[in-house]
């Protein structure tokens, strides 16, 4: 029997075998272009197409279950009290003033800015230092004395505030020993400063804001501008000595301060004790001091201030817990002959600038047809007050000689030689020095290296005026 014919358009067998693939799409394709349909049939085509879409839409996403069950192991980790701690956190941060209200405006945005800075900071904050432990911190940091020092730091976890190194009395000593006396002390009443100005409860880091505003006020009191910057270095010494954000060096805080230098210039007001006027001191002393004894010893002292470059707390102490730290008796050597020596030789042991503990040995030359010889003077006063140890300059009693009791006395000296005691004081016999160096012809340099200055503040010191050619 002769086989029958297959029809054209037919596509009942797609495939061969049990096995065979379908490819539904080139199915319908390949009906769809082969058999011609009926308009209704087009339509329900349509309809069917339109309704396979919509149900690949929406089909749910491919789920990734090992990230999701890493998530959730990470927030089971966290503190349970985490979110407490943020919010208590976030009421803490101040609120900005906004003068300007609108979003739009340069202002507006500034302050914007400037809020979001802050509680985006305000999470980190929350990690490292707390307000309760904030006081001891700075007593640690800025007080001598003994006993164990506590460091916070923040842990690993950066939610957790933990103690991660306790230093002992050793390594605390040699850490407060890296600041001067002074400095420690002005480093803590710029905090005392800065607390009181706050008047509330603070956590380190500080905020950008505070900081900001903190200059304001500074600027509102006619703080100068070195003060001002002195002020936040306090501030940042101790975000850096934690290794934590300092937010003092961000570019909003170190404008402020350049603004600040802009509008309050700083003006030294004190005036350099030139050579001339030295000697009108000198001469004034005869007359100001009734103690014969006390003028000899005036008149040593202001001579060796003004020609060793000498600071007045190089040489008299303001406390009595400092009197080690300034010349002593045997840091005195005279050389030549022993009733007229020529030379003396000073060991200054302790000074501003001092990097390492090294002392540094000044040599002054006599003066034989000055009136008032440096080596003459300071030799008399040694042979008058035969002292063996302690300060250099004590009464004769042996009781040292106060800060205090130098400025007075200069300042009744000054006043008798017709001048303004206002403007003269202990560190204007160091300005003078470098003056009188300058109108000498000595170099930039080698004044700098008489002074033990370590910058180019000698510009500030170096005061020449005017002359007519």
């Amino acid at each position: 029997m002769p086989p029958k014919k297959r029809h054209k358009g037919s596509n009942a067998s797609v495939g061969e075998g049990p096995n065979s693939s379908i490819d539904m799409t080139s199915v319908g394709e390949q009906s769809t272009s082969s058999v011609p349909s009926s308009p209704r049939k087009k339509r329900k085509q349509a309809t069917s197409s339109h309704d396979h879409q919509v149900a690949t839409s929406s089909a749910l996403p491919i789920i990734d279950y090992s990230l999701l069950a890493k998530h959730i192991l990470e927030q089971q980790k966290m503190p349970a009290n985490e979110s407490g701690i943020a919010s208590h956190e976030e009421e803490q941060v101040p609120t900005c003033t906004m003068v300007d209200t609108d979003p739009e405006s340069p202002s507006g945005l500034m302050n914007s800015a400037l809020n979001s800075s802050a509680n985006s900071s305000n999470h980190q904050a929350s990690a490292m230092v707390p307000a309760s432990a904030l006081g001891a911190l700075l007593d640690d940091v800025f007080t001598e004395g003994e006993g164990g020092s506590t460091i916070f730091r923040s842990a690993s976890n950066c939610h957790s505030f933990t103690v991660t190194t306790a230093l002992t009395a050793t390594a605390r000593s040699i850490l407060v020993a890296s600041l001067s006396p002074s400095a420690r002390s002005s480093y803590r009443n710029s905090w005392q400063l800065f607390l009181t100005y706050r008047n509330h409860p603070v956590s380190l880091p500080l905020h950008t804001i505070d900081i900001c505003n903190f200059i304001g006020f500074l600027f509102e009191k006619q703080y100068s501008s070195s003060s001002i910057a002195s002020h936040i270095s306090a501030l940042s010494y101790v975000h850096k000595i934690l290794n934590i954000p300092d937010p003092t060096q961000s570019f909003i805080v170190r404008k402020l301060l350049k603004g600040c230098h802009k509008l309050l210039p700083s003006q030294d007001a004190r005036l350099p004790i030139t050579k001339n006027i030295l000697h009108k001191i000198l001469s004034a002393v005869v007359i100001t001091v009734p103690q014969a004894l006390n003028r000899v010893l005036l008149q040593a002292l202001f001579l060796l201030c003004f020609n060793a470059f000498l600071r007045l707390g190089e040489v008299i102490s303001k406390t009595l817990a400092d009197t080690d730290k300034v010349l002593q008796v045997q840091d005195i050597t005279f050389s030549g002959d022993r009733c007229n020596p020529s030379t003396v030789q000073i060991i200054l042991r302790h000074h501003k600038t001092q990097k390492k503990n090294e002392p540094i040995t000044i040599s002054i030359q006599a003066s034989p047809n000055s009136q008032f010889c440096p080596v003459h003077y300071l030799h008399r006063y040694k042979s008058l007050f035969p002292h063996a140890s302690g300060p250099l300059f004590q009464f004769i009693n042996g009781t040292p000689v106060t800060y205090s009791y130098v400025s007075s006395e200069l300042s009744k000296a000054i006043a008798f030689a017709g001048l303004d005691p206002k403007r003269y004081k202990g560190h204007s016999f160091r300005i003078g020095a470098a003056t009188h160096a300058a109108q000498l012809g000595y170099s930039e340099s080698f004044i700098q290296h008489l002074g033990r200055w370590n910058s180019n503040v000698l510009h500030r010191y170096i005061r020449i005026k005017s002359f007519h050619l």
